[in-house]
């Protein structure tokens, strides 16, 4: 033990001096067993030959000394015998977004259908006339029908029935556009789901680093990768002087991001045109009117000669083109909820 520990006033016990040496040099009570003998110079030559396998750093208040490993790792690696408890385990906030699919809409199937309603006039397209339904039967597909018929010369009004006609715009069917996603050229994984996409990290602790030779410094372990000596502070907070690599982990990440579901608008842009008959036979055979009609026009109406008989129509497609369906979706929803933050801050970079 050392000399000066017999002069202390009134007898320094054995116990008392080992806390003397650890209390003035920042040793380990065990050093004094070393320092038999010395004086003040030589317990500063030791606790500096203590740090042999380290540096010297000023330690900072409030901050607790970890060994980090960190990095793109998928399964964490063990801590380091000498500092052989678990700290803190934890993730960094995932750097890339999930790719969302790219969606797309395939062509709207339908079809130009007949027009469905058919009113005859008894004025020639103008004034108070007196109408007389011509519908097709339901669901026509355009073919010879007689299901309704008109005798010629009838009169409506004292006048003859039939002078004009009304004919409504072909009718446009299509089924909704079916959706597809594509699947993206790289397709990067929610965090912590299956595979090394966001950073993971490791803290360990041990023993409180040796005190060195000035007041306050302690001895910063080298330690070998991937581990780094680093301090850690429970929040998002700034780094201390000297330990400028600093690192967010977060205990618990909640990844709530998702990919909107794709689907696709109403289709737009279909054209349809029709070429529409009108007979005065039952068979379709006697044509009284020809004319054309499109998806873009009004019901127009047509002249007919005065009284004439009506018992046939007949509807055939000239043009159908169909539309087109915008898509939607494959966008990107919900956020990364972050909790329980530490702030590692190193002397060495991580990986």
């Amino acid at each position: 033990m050392p000399a000066w520990c017999d002069e202390t006033p009134g007898g320094t016990r054995l116990d008392e001096c080992r806390l003397s040496v650890q209390r003035y040099y920042g040793l380990p009570w065990w050093c004094a067993e070393f320092l038999d003998g010395a004086d003040a110079g030589d317990a500063a030559d030791g606790a500096s030959s203590a740090c042999s396998n380290g540096t010297c750093a000023m330690l900072p208040d409030g901050w607790e000394p970890v060994v980090l490993a960190s990095g793109a790792m998928v399964v964490l690696p063990e801590c380091p015998t000498f500092a052989p408890n678990v700290m803190f385990e934890g993730s960094s906030v995932p750097g890339v977004d999930p790719t969302c699919p790219a969606c797309s809409c395939d062509a709207p199937v339908g079809a130009c259908k007949p027009p469905t309603t058919w009113t005859v006039g008894s004025s020639a397209c103008i004034g108070n006339d007196v109408w007389t339904n011509f519908d097709p039967p339901a669901g026509w597909d355009g073919s010879c029908a007689s299901n309704t018929a008109i005798a010629e010369g009838i009169l409506c009004g004292g006048k003859p029935c039939v002078a004009s006609i009304n004919i409504s715009p072909p009718v446009i069917e299509e089924a909704p556009c079916v959706a597809h996603a594509t699947v993206p050229p790289i397709d990067i994984p929610k965090a912590k789901a299956d595979g090394p996409y966001t950073t993971e990290g490791l803290a360990c602790s041990g023993d409180p680093w040796p005190a060195c030779a000035t007041a306050g410094e302690r001895c910063v372990p080298s330690v070998n990768d991937p581990f780094a000596a680093c301090v850690m502070h429970e929040g998002d907070v700034l780094c201390p002087n000297g330990w400028d690599s600093k690192q967010v982990l977060y205990g618990m990440i909640d990844d709530q991001r998702t990919c909107s579901e794709c689907s696709c608008l109403p289709s737009t842009g279909a054209t349809c045109s029709m070429k529409v008959q009108l007979f005065g036979d039952a068979a379709c055979s006697t044509t009284e009117l020809e004319v054309n009609v499109s998806v873009d026009m009004a019901s127009d109406c047509h002249l007919l000669m005065p009284g004439v008989a009506l018992a046939g129509k007949r509807s055939d497609v000239l043009e159908y083109k169909p539309g087109a369906c915008e898509p939607s979706g494959g966008e990107l929803l919900g956020d990364v909820v972050l909790a329980d933050a530490r702030t590692f801050c190193c002397r060495t970079p991580t990986i």
